[in-house]
């Protein structure tokens, strides 16, 4: 997708679940309820958590949904930028800080679509202070289940942005996580978050159970590969990063059948840190874009 995209396409309105399924993947969105994908299967496997709620719900009920224009925490919604301060309203009960962006929550609009195939798009800014567009395309092939977001400043000053995606995979005694990452960042606490070294606790960089952990950290210096191994399911899932997707966050609350292996472009954090760039923010000119892509690919163990 190259950033004329933005401006080529006809919106139309958001419809019912649409499902694409190609080289023995399935995958099932539903627009209007923020963008999400409801399941995504291979060999009618599950490869998500699958979402089995009707009507109007949380995206955090949902197999994977986007996080636009920024990913994780900002500090009670409020932080600085270019010497003016910005207070965003809170988005969810359950956190006295403003979290995942906003297109979580939002009516996406099918824009394109074919078997194998769904775009769509999110006009934003109504809780954000710059007006945008984001592009979010979700395909099917050989490779896997690809996800893709691109963002473009449609104002006329400049934006900080991020992206990610939030997918949730299932969670046995069995599966095993493995990923290289050179620092670790806690959750978003009393003070702002300091990186370390991932030590014997949170380092992934073997194959390692997530049955035996309780994290929601950032990881930085993501090389952007993960393997993930579903052994109760048979099978053996690989993911890989494109564009700015630099960091990772994992979730793997106690005492829950699922874990999230979320690929994100900055820390947490990033909105009060010293240097929003070195944070991993993009500050974006009018009419520039950012972008992440993710592909999940599968096999049979």
């Amino acid at each position: 997708m190259n950033n004329t995209d933005l401006t080529r396409t006809t919106a139309s309105p958001a419809q019912a679940v649409v499902r694409i399924a190609a080289h023995g993947y399935e995958v099932e969105i539903d627009a209007a309820r923020g963008g999400r994908i409801v399941s995504a299967t291979y060999e009618g496997v599950d490869i998500l958590r699958r979402d089995l709620t009707t009507g109007p719900s949380s995206a955090l009920e949902s197999a994977c949904f986007p996080l636009v224009p920024y990913s994780n925490r900002i500090r009670r919604g409020q932080f600085t930028f270019e010497g003016k301060t910005h207070q965003l309203a809170p988005n969810w009960e359950g956190d006295e800080h403003v979290i995942h962006g906003e297109g979580w929550q939002r009516a996406w609009d099918v824009v394109e679509q074919d078997s194998s195939r769904a775009v769509l798009r999110l006009t934003g800014g109504n809780g954000w202070p710059w007006p945008y567009e984001c592009l979010q395309e979700i395909t099917v092939g050989k490779a896997g289940i690809g996800l893709s977001l691109t963002l473009r400043n449609t104002g006329q000053t400049p934006m900080p942005a991020g992206l990610g995606f939030h997918p949730y995979f299932p969670r046995t005694a069995s599966t095993r996580l493995q990923f290289a990452a050179k620092r670790i960042w806690p959750p978003l606490g009393d003070t702002a978050p300091t990186p370390k070294a991932p030590d014997s606790t949170n380092s992934f960089a073997t194959l390692r159970l997530v049955s035996n952990c309780v994290l929601d950290h950032c990881f930085d210096g993501w090389p952007g590969t993960a393997r993930i191994t579903q052994a109760d399911a048979g099978l053996d899932l690989t993911l890989k990063a494109t564009g700015d997707a630099t960091h990772c966050v994992v979730y793997t609350p106690a005492n829950e059948p699922y874990f999230c292996f979320e690929p994100v472009t900055h820390c947490t954090g990033a909105f009060e840190a010293d240097d929003m760039r070195e944070a991993g923010l993009r500050i974006l000119q009018p009419g520039e874009t950012l972008h992440l892509g993710v592909t999940i690919g599968a096999r049979r163990l």
